[in-house]
Parts: structure tokens; C-alpha cells; sequence
């Protein structure tokens, strides 16, 4: 009797484990909730004249410390510290005023949770040098900085933080980062 019911539980659970399908990040399949990292970048030409640049420097993936020390060289502790799960990096190529062939990069990591991907933000060995406030904030938290050949962006919604770079002095730059930021953001649960 006790055997029968043991079988019985077994065979239950294994029927509740078959109804429930696996799923993880690497395949959002045709269930819209769930996002995969790679879903949040833009896709080609989706900023108009913007395209995504294709090779070995064009795109990354890290989905454990090891990967994302070899992609980002050196550097990786920011992350790691604070609950690193995975990271993506996507180049893009385009125009700003008659500028051509400009870069931006746009990096994502998912630190896990909120308050993760706001301690990298605010670790001190992160700090923007005169950080401003964009004038289209993809998110609460976000800065940007202006240097000499470029800008850069960085910015926290949930779990992932986000850092978006502009090889241009152009003060039209700023305004394309928002752009990107914006369409970043907008993806994010």
C-alpha cells in the first residue's frame, strides 16, 4: 500500500514537471514576457541610419565572470561584486550632423536585481567625471558625461544597468545617446 502511493506521488510529479515547459534566458521563444538580453539592443536601422556593426567587434555576450573579463578586459569586478548574471555589448555604426561613421556601443548588465544594478551605478570606481542629468532621463537614475571625442551615458531600470558611449564631440551626440537610451529602456520589463 505504502509502495502503491510512493508510485503514485512519483508519477504525479513527473506528470506536473511534463506540463510545465523549460525555459530560460537564451530563448524567449513565442512567450512575449520573457526577455532575453540580446532583445533589449536595437535592431538594425530601428534608429533611423543607425546600423549594427557584425564580427568579433561588433557584439559580445558574457554569462559568467570568466566571459565577461575576457570581453570587457579587465574590469569585471565592478559587475562581479555586485551579483553579476549577464552581459551583452552591441556597436553600432551611423551619422551625427554630417558627421559619418560614428560609434556608439551600448553595454547591458544584468545585475540580478534593482538594488545590485544601483551599486554599480554608485560604486565609487563608477563615477562620471561632471556628471548631468539628460534631458530625456531613460530612467531616474541616470547620468550623462561629456568629453573631449565623446559621451557617455550610463543609466539603471530594474535589474539592468546600462552604459552607452558616443565616439563624437558633436553636442548633437548627447541627444542621440537619449535616443538610444530611450529605446533601451523602453524594452526593459
Amino acid at each position: 500500500m505504502i509502495a502503491q502511493n510512493i508510485a503514485a506521488l512519483l508519477l504525479a510529479a513527473v506528470f506536473l514537471f511534463l506540463l510545465f515547459p523549460a525555459c530560460d534566458k537564451t530563448d524567449s521563444g513565442t512567450d512575449p514576457d520573457i526577455v532575453t538580453i540580446a532583445d533589449l539592443m536595437p535592431r538594425d536601422n530601428e534608429i533611423s541610419s543607425w546600423a549594427r556593426n557584425s564580427g568579433g567587434d561588433g557584439s559580445w555576450k558574457a554569462t559568467n565572470p570568466s566571459e565577461l573579463q575576457d570581453a570587457i578586459n579587465g574590469g569585471s569586478e565592478l559587475y562581479t561584486n555586485h551579483r553579476f548574471v549577464e552581459a551583452a555589448m552591441q556597436s553600432y555604426t551611423g551619422t551625427v550632423n554630417t558627421q559619418s561613421g560614428v560609434a556608439c556601443e551600448i553595454q547591458i548588465y544584468d545585475q540580478g536585481s534593482e538594488s545590485d544594478a544601483t551599486a554599480v551605478f554608485d560604486d565609487p570606481n563608477n563615477v562620471f567625471t561632471s556628471p548631468i542629468t539628460p534631458s530625456n532621463p531613460p530612467s531616474p537614475k541616470s547620468q550623462i558625461t561629456k568629453e573631449i571625442f565623446s559621451h557617455r551615458m550610463k543609466f539603471v531600470k530594474g535589474r539592468y544597468y546600462v552604459l552607452i558611449s558616443i565616439l563624437t564631440s558633436e553636442d548633437k551626440g548627447q541627444e542621440v545617446l537619449e535616443i538610444f537610451a530611450g529605446n533601451v529602456a523602453g524594452k526593459m520589463p
